[in-house]
């Protein structure tokens, strides 16, 4: 009887209890599934690696303007050369053109002085016209002017109204005539109707 009369006490602490028991095993319930998920993400947090430092990028606004400065100044150097290539040709144009203009002055100037001397040098005619002369003043005359110095010979033709006495001497034409007039009274400067290299005409 004692021992029936415990276990009912003992059924209906039981009973009364069981919201308690309940609650408690809930308790214990999250704390075993608490305490699975911190181990299954301890493996996770272990596997984790650290990603590895990336070397810094460059700005790439930066690096176009460096490259942009670098063909600036690449073009500056080129047009610097090519200004220095431009006048050093415009220089040899120059000389070459000077020495051109200096080469054909001279040869002008050779050419004059080559035609004086080959008046001079070599044997030249001249053709002497006279008006009014009768024979014994043309012979006359003939003979004073085979005289001059640079006379090389000397040839008279005879004409009523015109007579002509050619000429073989070196150097010029007026030199010739001056030589006549220092041989010969007859040539006057009233005398000279006209002179030119190679001929020369008079009156007597």
């Amino acid at each position: 009887m004692l021992i029936f009369s415990r276990y009912i006490f003992l059924t209906q602490n039981l009973a009364d209890m069981k919201p308690i028991v309940y609650l408690l095993c809930m308790m214990m319930l999250c704390a075993v599934v608490a305490k699975a998920q911190t181990k299954t993400s301890e493996p996770a947090r272990q596997k984790t690696t650290t990603p590895a430092k990336q070397p810094p990028q460059r700005n790439k606004f930066n690096y176009d303007q460096s490259l942009k400065k670098a063909n600036n100044s690449v073009n500056g150097v080129n047009n610097s050369v090519n200004n220095t290539s431009a006048a050093g040709t415009n220089a040899v144009n120059t000389a070459a053109n000077a020495k051109t203009q200096v080469k054909t002055l001279a040869d002008q100037v050779n050419a004059l002085v080559g035609k004086s001397k080959a008046a001079e040098g070599t044997a030249n005619t001249t053709q002497i016209t006279i008006k009014g002369a009768n024979f014994a003043k043309l012979k006359q005359l003939t003979e004073a002017i085979q005289r001059c110095p640079g006379v090389q010979d000397a040839k008279m033709k005879f004409g009523s109204g015109e007579s002509m006495i050619t000429v073989t001497h070196t150097g010029t034409t007026t030199k010739l005539l001056e030589a006549i007039q220092k041989k010969s009274d007859l040539v006057t400067d009233n005398s000279i109707d006209n002179v030119d290299e190679g001929a020369i005409a008079i009156h007597l």
